[in-house]
Parts: C-alpha cells; sequence; structure tokens
C-alpha cells in the first residue's frame, strides 16, 4: 500500500515539474442517494509554491435526467446522441441554457460557501475533495474542481464529476 502512494506522489510530482499544474477527478460519475452524505474527490498537482485557490462549481443538466433514468428519454435526444457519440444532451449545453453557481471556494484553511449553499453541510476538505453532508434533489449535475495558483498557470486547471442523486 505504501508503495502505492509512494508511486502516486511521484507520479503527480514529475507530472507538475513537467506540465504545470494538472487536475484530476477520479470519478468522472457518482451515483448517491437523496439525504445522504456524499464526497466529490479532486487531486491536483503544481509546481507552485504558493498556496492553490480551490473552487467547486455546479452545472445543472441540460435537460432533465430523472426521464432516462426512468426509460423515458426524448426520442430527439436519442437520435442525436446516436449520430454524435461525443455530444451527450443532458450535458453539452452553453451555460446560459442552465444554471451554473459557485458552491464553494478554499483558500489556505479558510472555505466560503456560495449564496446558495450557505446553511448546508457542505466544506472542502482534504486539498480539494468537495463534502456534502446530506444531499438534496437539485444537487443532481456536473460539479467542476477548478484549481488556480498565481504563478502556475500551464496546464489544466479544472476537471468534473456528474453527481446523479436517486430517491
Amino acid at each position: 500500500m505504501d508503495r502505492v502512494v509512494l508511486a502516486w506522489i511521484a507520479f503527480f510530482w514529475l507530472t507538475a515539474m513537467t506540465e504545470g499544474l494538472q487536475v484530476t477527478v477520479p470519478d468522472k460519475k457518482k451515483v448517491a442517494m437523496l439525504f445522504q452524505p456524499t464526497v466529490l474527490r479532486c487531486h491536483f498537482s503544481t509546481s507552485s509554491h504558493q498556496p492553490a485557490v480551490v473552487q467547486w462549481k455546479f452545472k445543472s443538466y441540460c435537460q432533465d435526467r430523472m426521464g432516462e433514468s426512468l426509460g423515458m428519454s426524448s426520442p430527439r435526444a436519442q437520435s442525436l446522441s446516436k449520430r454524435n457519440l461525443e455530444w451527450d444532451p443532458y450535458l453539452d449545453c452553453l451555460d446560459s441554457r442552465r444554471t451554473v453557481r459557485v458552491v464553494a471556494s478554499k483558500q489556505g484553511s479558510a472555505v466560503t460557501l456560495g449564496d446558495f449553499y450557505r446553511g448546508r453541510e457542505i466544506t472542502i476538505v482534504h486539498d480539494a475533495d468537495l463534502q456534502i453532508g446530506k444531499l438534496m434533489w437539485g444537487d443532481s449535475g456536473l460539479y467542476y474542481c477548478i484549481i488556480t495558483t498565481p504563478d502556475d498557470l500551464e496546464g489544466k486547471n479544472e476537471d468534473s464529476v456528474e453527481l446523479l442523486v436517486l430517491e
């Protein structure tokens, strides 16, 4: 186990030294139960010696995902996604066609919740994992882990995970 951890640390360190900032979300899709807690994981590596700012953003689905879960997806969406295998009618749309909001930000040890999430049991733990204490219906959607460092501008600074909340 220790060798695996050391190998990952070495990998992330080498990645940071050669490619700058690198953000990865290990689980691209997570299914969780309503009113239960969950953690959305985010890892990053950087060559910066400055503290990173961590931000999690929420983006709603482009159209309701529950219909698909119940086997009632629209024929138009099915035919479009069959023609273009890279396009997902639930995830791929302009931000102006969906709800986008900041969930939480962390700078140093201070965590600030976005306005919509104040009063909820939400925080950023470890370096960049988003911990949600009790999932609500409106929590289904895409979550983006965004890392900003003042002196490491190269590389990939964000990654996303889809969260589907079920009853």
